[in-house]
């Protein structure tokens, strides 16, 4: 399915303080997407921020604003993450495979925050033998978008992902 939403056509705006500087568009197609995207593919939108580069915290604005009211202007740079995903990259993501060591690193951090192999799997989108036997250390397939899903989870459980991928890939002394 190809996107239905033209291409932003940047604006300046006029900084206000705080403010990083910047090219600006309206923000109301690009949530209108991301909307599309989570409804169709019943992705959480934490999910739909990492597939598209985009910080959380950008998205979870665009989709319910900032003190009530509605975001109206995206950065060009975000907007146009946003457009370049698409139901194809999204299915693509859940073909690449991705290390089994990163996401099972992710999978022991949500673990040992207390949610339980059901809730992982239920999370990324598997079964939960595929949880048991990744978490135990066994040979498992994983895919680019379980990993994002892994990561979104991780972020709202209050995980920083990316530090439990660093630490998962930090060689450890092996002690005698």
């Amino acid at each position: 399915m190809s996107s239905t939403i033209a291409p932003p056509r940047p604006h300046p705006t006029p900084e206000r303080p705080g403010e990083p500087t910047g090219v600006w568009v309206d923000a109301a197609p690009f949530r209108a997407w991301v909307r599309q995207l989570v409804s169709d593919t019943g992705l959480p939108w934490r999910v739909i921020a990492r597939a598209a580069g985009v910080p959380s915290p950008t998205v979870r604005t665009l989709l319910c604003g900032r003190h009530g009211r509605p975001l109206r202007k995206l950065r060009h740079m975000d907007a146009t993450q946003l457009l370049r995903l698409d139901h194809n990259k999204l299915t693509v993501l859940s073909g690449e495979p991705a290390k089994a060591t990163s996401v099972r690193a992710l999978t022991w951090a949500l673990g040992l925050r207390g949610c339980s192999p059901a809730e992982i799997a239920f999370h990324l989108g598997t079964d939960l033998r595929s949880v048991n036997t990744l978490m135990a250390g066994g040979d498992a397939w994983c895919s680019r978008l379980q990993q994002l899903r892994a990561e979104a989870c991780c972020e709202a459980w209050g995980i920083d992902p990316a530090r439990v991928a660093e630490t998962a890939l930090t060689p450890r002394p092996h002690h005698r």
